[in-house]
């Protein structure tokens, strides 16, 4: 559910509006959470179901930051990999801020499985199909509630 209303303006401006978003679980306005970038408890009841996928969802969140960070190395399919696992974590952040985290992660997991049916005739096709197919897996199983496997960098040839 989302409200708008007139905001403020400054001198020599537009007017616009601004644009509240609610929990989709609670109803309450995610004010802090939209400015922060990340959920936060003020904005929703205690126990609310969204909030707690949120944070799981960003605890995973951390854990590809911190995977992708580590990964040592100069060859391309490990800076590829190291991208698409970055990109991939602010998607699925972003998916947490929303108001509706579950129809957001089901939303970006369909997403994922879109491009993995794109037919991969190159290497570099393969590999992005790969790690798609990856993602998708994390965005289900974070929709269904369960703790997503933790993530390895590809195995570089020698």
């Amino acid at each position: 559910m989302s409200y708008s209303w007139p905001g403020p303006v400054p001198p020599g401006a537009r007017r616009g509006t601004v644009k509240l978003i609610r929990c989709a679980r609670c109803g309450g306005a995610l004010f802090h959470t939209k400015a922060k970038g990340q959920p936060r408890q003020e904005d929703h009841e205690q126990g609310c179901p969204a909030f707690i996928r949120a944070i799981r969802t960003m605890r995973y969140v951390d854990e590809l930051k911190r995977c992708a960070s580590a990964s040592a190395g100069s060859w391309s399919r490990t800076r590829r990999w190291r991208s698409y696992v970055r990109a991939g974590a602010k998607q699925l952040s972003l998916a947490a801020c929303e108001g509706d985290p579950d129809a957001a992660l089901s939303a970006l997991g369909d997403s994922y499985e879109a491009e993995c049916r794109i037919p991969a005739k190159r290497r570099k096709a393969r590999e992005r199909t790969e790690m798609a197919e990856m993602m998708m897996r994390v965005c289900r199983q974070l929709v269904v509630g369960q703790q997503p496997e933790p993530i390895a960098p590809p195995q570089l040839a020698r």
